[in-house]
């Protein structure tokens, strides 16, 4: 006889997820930025991109087949320029996983 698991209410799902830990098995970490940190890195880079706001690239994140990913993502790493910005796109990446109770075996 299989032990029957109690159930969750739905209320408390959000919680529980969230306090479980994750793990990664494999990322690009150009691909982990976040959109405000593109637009930052940009602006303080001088890279002019086609997306002029973070909802525009947010949207842009739905993409439908890998030409569209793919230029998204090169844009993305286009403002990755001096040592600083690789330095403030692995600590957002850090800081998000963190939060998110991601964790390295």
């Amino acid at each position: 006889m299989t032990p029957s698991i109690p159930a969750i209410a739905p209320e408390q799902l959000p919680a529980l997820l969230a306090a479980m830990p994750k793990t990664e098995l494999h990322v690009h970490i150009e691909g982990t930025l976040e959109p405000e940190t593109v637009l930052a890195l940009a602006a303080r880079n001088g890279v002019a991109l086609p997306s002029a706001s973070a909802a525009d690239l947010q949207a842009a994140c739905a993409f439908t087949n890998l030409q569209d990913f793919l230029d998204l993502y090169y844009q993305g790493a286009s403002v990755l320029l001096h040592e600083q910005d690789f330095y403030d796109m692995a600590w957002a990446y850090l800081q998000r996983v963190a939060a998110d109770n991601v964790v390295h075996w």
